[in-house]
C-alpha cells in the first residue's frame, strides 16, 4: 500500500513537471517572439515600450512559475494558477484588446462584428495582443487549455497532499507501533 502512494505521489508530480514544462516552452517562445519584433527595426514609442513590457514581464512570470513546478516548489502551483488565470479571456472590446497565451490555446469565442464563433488551437504557441485604439473586430474568447491546465494543477496538488498526509501518518503509526512493541 505504501508504495502505492509513493507511485500515484510520482504521477501527479510528473503531471506537474509537463506543466511546467508547458510554462517554460510557452514564456520562451514568448520572449523569442518579442525579440524577433524587436530585431525587425519596429520603431519604438512609449505606449509600443510599455505593451513589449508587459508582454516579457508575462512570460518571463510563465518561466518563473514553470522552473518553480519542475524543482517542487509549492508556490510553483500558486504562480501557475496566476499565470493560466490570466489566459482563460481575452477580447477585444471598444478598441481595447486584451489577449495573452504561453504554451498553448484552445480558444473559443464569439466574434460580435462578424456574428460567427470561432475556434483557435495552438500548441506550443504564445501569442500576445494588447492595444488601445484598435480597429480588430470585437470579439470575447476562452482558453479552454488554461482551464485544463488549473483543473490538473487542482488536481494534482491535492492528490499529492492527501497521499503525502497518508504516507506520513503511516510512517507515524509505524514508529509508535515499534515503540509500543519494545
Amino acid at each position: 500500500m505504501k508504495q502505492e502512494h509513493i507511485n500515484d505521489i510520482k504521477k501527479q508530480r510528473n503531471i506537474l513537471k509537463a506543466i511546467g514544462v508547458i510554462e517554460i516552452i510557452g514564456g520562451t517562445a514568448g520572449v523569442g517572439i518579442i525579440m524577433w519584433f524587436l530585431l525587425q527595426g519596429y520603431q519604438m514609442n512609449s505606449y509600443s515600450f510599455l505593451i513589449y513590457l508587459v508582454a516579457i514581464l508575462f512570460y518571463g512570470y510563465s518561466i518563473y512559475a514553470g522552473v518553480n513546478l519542475i524543482r517542487k516548489n509549492e508556490d510553483g502551483i500558486s504562480h501557475s494558477w496566476i499565470i493560466q488565470f490570466i489566459q482563460i479571456i481575452s477580447f477585444s472590446l471598444n478598441g481595447v484588446t486584451f489577449l495573452l497565451t504561453s504554451g498553448g490555446n484552445l480558444l473559443m469565442g464569439y466574434n460580435f462584428t462578424e456574428k460567427t464563433i470561432n475556434f483557435k488551437f495552438g500548441i506550443i504557441a504564445s501569442e500576445f495582443n494588447i492595444t488601445v485604439n484598435s480597429i480588430e473586430n470585437d470579439f470575447i474568447q476562452i482558453n479552454i487549455l488554461a482551464i485544463l491546465i488549473i483543473y490538473f494543477l487542482d488536481k494534482s496538488f491535492k492528490s499529492i497532499k492527501e497521499k503525502q498526509q497518508i504516507l506520513n501518518n503511516y510512517i507515524e503509526n509505524i514508529g509508535s507501533q515499534k515503540y509500543y512493541n519494545e
